[in-house]
């Protein structure tokens, strides 16, 4: 789905195998969007301390599952896994609540990147926020699986180029 269009933009980038720590890295410090597509927060690649260090650049869209649950823990602030990207100073971030099934996230994402990143001629900033709906309609179960990508952070806009 989306990855004819990740070699239609000639975008950087890895598919069908595990990043290593400083791929991992270097894309959240060097690039304006990461997207990372796999199981939970991508914290099997990148730990939690080594995260928060970071200066994050990048606009992060976490698809794994429960990439962005906050649990509150009795009388504590929540905490969850994605909090480190904010401490590493990531200034957006769209993930997941709840568990999703692949194909219907996959819907979402494609859904969301063609239209964001779309070639069309307006002028005009295209806003992250403004995607979201349409993605998340796009979904089989907008309910549910479409109801679980959230946006965290700063408005994000595209600039027409």
């Amino acid at each position: 789905m989306y990855i004819l269009l990740f070699r239609e933009k000639s975008w950087e980038g890895i598919i069908n195998r595990k990043p290593t720590k400083s791929e991992y890295t270097s894309a959240l410090q060097n690039k304006d969007l990461f997207l990372y597509c796999g199981h939970g927060t991508g914290g099997a690649y990148l730990g939690g301390s080594d995260l928060a260090s970071l200066d994050c650049r990048a606009a992060t869209i976490l698809m794994g599952c429960s990439s962005g649950k906050l649990e509150a823990t009795g009388h504590l602030e929540a905490t969850g896994f994605m909090l480190n990207y904010f401490m590493a100073g990531c200034p957006c971030m769209v993930a997941n609540l709840w568990d999703v099934t692949d194909k219907d996230i996959d819907r979402f994402l494609a859904c969301l990147l063609s239209s964001w990143l779309s070639d069309d001629t307006t002028t005009e900033p295209r806003k992250l926020l403004d995607v979201v709906p349409k993605a998340r309609a796009a979904c089989r179960l907008p309910h549910l699986i479409g109801a679980a990508p959230v946006v965290y952070g700063f408005p994000v806009f595209l600039k027409p180029s």
